[in-house]
């Protein structure tokens, strides 16, 4: 009996001992649980270290004096009826009349700007705002605005008349230089060094064919001679780039540089041989895009197996970068078309027609019978209908016939004219010079550690169908890298991801997803 009382003593002695180890040293997976009981503060206080290491980059911001802002029309909405709207390209007295405004009101409006302005051919985006005495329906102020920079105004003076005036909006240019590296996202590339939403249009507009934003490959460097505009301190837009260089990544591959210039007889931005595209000549859809097959109407059908015409001429792009028409013309068709998928058709002058296929989805607002200018964003890269990857299928027919969209010379360059040779070999020079003083930028920051749910699902994106017509693509990143606006697009898109394929061994084959339209490959056949 003794022994066994013994026996349990010990055994007791030693769960007690046990426990008592567990209170000093908890096992591994309790540590962390004992250690936010005993020590909250520490835990929240304390970060983590791989963030503690890692320095929070400052995103730069321009400085800039703001002024005092004029008296404006809606300063008096807290006292009268304030009635505002778009003109929508109507005439100012229909306009008006839409919104109640008395027809003798709207008349001394007409009366007060005579002499001022000029209301003949409104845009569709001006914007009226008129103020009217709440019982008398009287006018007491009016504002027709073009644009952030071009004001027009009448108040109603003592006397009880109406007298108008352009707002003096205290516009200012100012020449500055930048430098950046291309990120992931090419909108927040840009921003952290402080420049603006407009960005990525202007870029584009200066490349003037060369190529695009949508082509910059991360990690590329983007250096640029830029005016701003300013409106009492206040940024409204970049009027221009006077110098731009994209730098690849690779640096095998060259620079390509683009400038504006004003002359005699040119007026527009041109590479560095002095060259730009034709006014009258046609455009390539996808600035800096690659021809991945041609024309070919004894084509071998890749899947079918059979002797089928391809009839147009495909772009290899990733997808979401914007497709552009190819010059001036009519919307005939918008929507889904079989094997062709998201299709846009163009009726241009004498007899031509051209097709923009397998579009992931199509620009805001367009409609069959609308009026498109050269390089106007008809849609966005996809692979819609009949085909293997993402690419534009871009066709052309003339008086009902297809024929090769190559025969159209997209891109044509003019060269400088001789009597303007001088004056841009000497501004060139000047402006080499300048880029080659801009300070190279900052690295981006590293990427931080993917979470555990960013690996729990990804976003798929695939094409749109007809209910996505019209609708323009959500942009990537958390401010809409498509476009500026512009996009709108900025900039957008700002479809500003970086473009890029990844390396492959010599004679490999590329796998589906290697980078812009390596297996896109149109299978329609004809567009109808």
């Amino acid at each position: 009996m003794t022994a066994i009382f013994g026996g349990l003593f010990g055994l007791a002695t030693v769960a007690s001992v046990f426990a008592l180890l567990i209170q000093v040293f908890p096992v591994k997976n309790q540590r962390p649980q004992l250690a936010s009981a005993v020590a909250p503060s520490a835990s929240a206080e304390e970060p983590n270290s791989t963030e503690a290491e890692r320095p929070k980059r400052n995103v730069l911001k321009r400085v800039r004096q703001e002024l005092p802002q004029p008296w404006r029309v809606e300063d008096l909405k807290a006292t009268h009826q304030v009635v505002k709207g778009d003109m929508l390209r109507r005439s100012l007295s229909g306009a008006l009349d839409e919104e109640h405004v008395p027809k003798d009101q709207v008349y001394r409006i007409l009366k007060a700007f005579d002499g001022v302005f000029k209301f003949d051919h409104p845009k569709k985006k001006d914007r009226f705002v008129v103020a009217l005495e709440r019982g008398s329906k009287k006018v007491i102020g009016f504002e027709y605005i073009v644009g952030p920079t071009e004001i027009y105004q009448a108040k109603s003076t003592d006397a009880g008349l109406l007298e108008a005036k352009r707002l003096d909006m205290q516009v200012k240019d100012e020449e500055f230089s930048s430098a950046f590296y291309v990120g992931k996202n090419f909108t927040k590339s840009y921003e952290l060094v402080g420049l603006e939403p407009g960005l990525t249009k202007v870029l584009n507009e200066a490349f003037n064919g060369q190529t695009s934003t949508e082509a910059f490959q991360e990690g590329g460097i983007v250096k640029a001679i830029l005016v701003e505009r300013t409106s009492f301190g206040r940024f409204v837009g970049y009027d221009r780039v006077k110098a731009l260089e994209y730098r690849p990544p690779d640096p095998s591959k060259p620079a390509l540089r683009a400038y504006w210039f004003e002359g005699d007889g040119v007026k527009t931005y041109v590479d560095d041989k002095g060259r730009h595209p034709s006014n009258a000549g046609w455009r390539s859809p996808v600035p800096g895009a690659p021809v991945t097959s041609n024309f070919n109407p004894k084509r071998l059908h890749p899947v079918l197996h059979t002797v089928m015409p391809h009839n147009g001429t495909d772009f290899g792009a990733p997808s979401g970068t914007p497709v552009y028409a190819s010059f001036r013309g009519k919307i005939t068709w918008i929507g889904p078309q079989g094997p062709s998928g998201n299709l846009v058709l163009i009726e241009h002058p004498n007899g031509v027609q051209t097709g923009y296929a397998h579009l992931s989805r199509f620009a805001d607002g367009i409609k069959i019978g609308d009026p498109i200018g050269t390089r106007q964003l008809v849609g966005y890269v996809g692979s819609t209908g009949r085909s293997t990857g993402p690419h534009l299928h871009f066709s052309a027919k003339r008086d009902g016939k297809f024929f090769d969209a190559l025969e159209l010379k997209l891109d044509s360059l003019q060269p400088m004219p001789s009597s303007e040779r001088d004056a841009f070999a000497e501004q060139k020079a000047r402006y080499d010079a300048a880029l080659e003083a801009i300070a190279m930028p900052e690295p981006p920051e590293p990427d931080a550690p993917p979470s555990e749910e960013s690996h729990a699902g990804g976003s798929g994106s695939g094409g749109s169908g007809a209910g996505n017509a019209g609708k323009a693509p959500e942009a990537e990143g958390a401010d809409g890298a498509k476009g500026e606006g512009p996009s709108k697009s900025d900039e957008a898109s700002d479809a500003n991801a970086s473009a890029g394929t990844k390396a492959k061994p010599d004679g490999a084959k590329p796998e589906k997803g290697d980078g812009p339209g390596l297996l896109g490959e149109d299978l329609s056949g004809e567009i109808e």
